[in-house]
């Protein structure tokens, strides 16, 4: 249960009418002398109310209630609003403030659907800025039982202050397909569809997307179903039924990827055997993957391998034997890195969650929160080392790196870039995966491409540091503009 709202004012003790219009319509709710409309609400319960008051309050109400016809109307209907919302919705029309109440998930989404459906602006905005508060408190898995219950409650069509605060708060978490969750099969369709093209942070790519979309989608049909691994989720060595059933649950999914988004060689060895895909599809990818004729902007468009503006959380969220015993502290959401240990002046780093990889262009800020002594902003080499341990490369950092004194540092050799770093300074990351080139910004100033060393074909965020620093990695904010 969760308790939505609070009292402004003690509503136990007695009051005397005439002093608080609040206190005093509030007892009109209980006074069945006022009573002359009766609502039914979806769980069967018929509440009464004074048809007056409602349409004074509600255009909706008063469109109901007196409509063109000029029948007298005592009785409404309400199929997706249950008793304990609409008991809510009474109270603030009649008082416009709300006690303390108990809600499930479903009423949650449900009290919002009433609200929107009864135009009460005020408390659509009360809700959604209460939600945007148990979402923070709340574990990440809230804000997908919240979306599957909002698909079923409003259309798939739909969008609205709420669905935009659910679908950016699943979109700014990794989704795990070897997990399973509470993201229903439509919330999922609702969430691809919503964000295909539009910049919206996101911390998943297009081929991770597309295995959590086949992994649920066969969790769904394959009883007990057992993933050992994640390549495993590529099989379908099924009986023909079974692959059936999959393939039609996976076909009104497939408009909502972007072929142009996945690797070329992921596309070659899982994709394509699945034979979900038109083959004109396939072959446009295939094509813009390797023809060189492709203007420079369109591969900006479509070579970057993630929805949306990406978004970095460091490693140590995901893998917290890392944080405990190595010496970091990475904050509950994941963002924000120190080294935790006090009496440890060596420099540890950090590398973030995502691998880049193929081309396009993609940015992050780094913003000091607090420095001591040095920093290393940048990004590293993610080579076959460190994908078997990470712990190497913590231990020991290499990569290309702005320092706070002002030089760029690629193994043993430095170019001095006059960019000496402070506390408070944001520090952007421009990484050109398609030039192998990157730059860097200080606070919006933007420096010369690093000229001296070609990157290689995977990359991943890394900073290093000592203990009194604290860094925190956002994504971009001008993409986000």
């Amino acid at each position: 249960m969760t308790t939505l709202f609070k009292s402004k004012k003690n509503h136990n003790k007695p009051s005397i009418r005439g002093k608080s219009l609040e206190n005093d319509l509030r007892t009109l709710l209980n006074d069945e002398r006022s009573y002359n409309i009766s609502l039914k609400c979806s769980d069967g319960v018929t509440l009464r109310a004074c048809k007056n008051i409602l349409a004074t309050r509600s255009d909706v109400f008063n469109n109901l209630i007196f409509n063109k016809s000029k029948a007298e109307i005592k009785n409404i209907i309400f199929t997706k609003i249950n008793s304990t919302v609409m008991k809510v919705i009474l109270e603030f029309l009649y008082t416009s403030n709300i006690k303390k109440v108990d809600l499930t998930v479903k009423d949650f989404i449900e009290m919002y659907y009433a609200a929107n459906c009864f135009k009460l602006n005020e408390l659509q905005k009360d809700i959604i800025e209460f939600t945007k508060k148990i979402l923070n408190d709340g574990d990440k898995d809230l804000g997908k039982q919240l979306l599957s219950q909002y698909v079923e409650i409003f259309t798939i069509k739909s969008y609205n202050g709420m669905s935009k605060l659910l679908i950016d708060f699943v979109a700014k978490f990794n989704l795990n397909p070897l997990k399973d969750d509470s993201l229903s099969l439509l919330a999922l369709k609702y969430l691809l569809s919503k964000t295909l093209d539009v910049k919206v942070p996101f911390a998943t790519t297009e081929f991770e997307l597309f295995k959590y979309t086949l992994i649920k989608i066969k969790r769904i049909i394959i009883k007990d179903y057992y993933l050992p691994n994640q390549d495993s989720a590529f099989i379908m060595d099924y009986e023909p039924n079974i692959v059936k059933d999959i393939q039609k649950q996976l076909k009104p999914l497939l408009p909502y990827f972007d072929l142009h988004r996945m690797d070329f060689m992921c596309i070659m060895k899982y994709v394509e055997p699945l034979n979900v895909f038109p083959y004109e599809r396939l072959l446009d990818a295939y094509r813009c993957k390797i023809d060189e004729n492709i203007s420079a902007q369109e591969i900006i468009n479509n070579s970057r391998l993630i929805r949306g503006v990406p978004i970095f959380r460091w490693q140590a969220y995901h893998e917290r034997f890392i944080e405990l015993n190595y010496g970091f502290h990475v904050s509950k959401d994941g963002f924000t890195v120190e080294v935790s240990n006090i009496n440890d002046n060596s420099i540890k780093s950090m590398i973030t969650d995502m691998i880049i990889k193929g081309k396009g262009i993609y940015e992050w800020d780094i913003v000091i929160e607090k420095l001591h002594k040095t920093v290393w902003i940048g990004l590293c080499d993610y080579d076959k080392t460190l994908e078997e341990n990470v712990i190497i490369y913590i231990q020991k950092y290499h990569g290309w790196l702005l320092c706070s004194d002002g030089y760029v540092y690629h193994k043993k050799d430095r170019k001095w870039y006059d960019a000496k770093l402070k506390e408070g300074d944001i520090i952007t990351i421009h990484l050109d995966m398609t030039e192998k080139s990157f730059a860097f910004s200080i606070n919006g100033k933007k420096y010369p491409i690093v000229s001296e060393w070609k990157i290689t074909s995977k990359i991943i965020p890394v900073v290093s540091l000592r203990q009194g620093s604290r860094l925190r990695i956002q994504p971009h904010l001008n993409e986000l503009s």
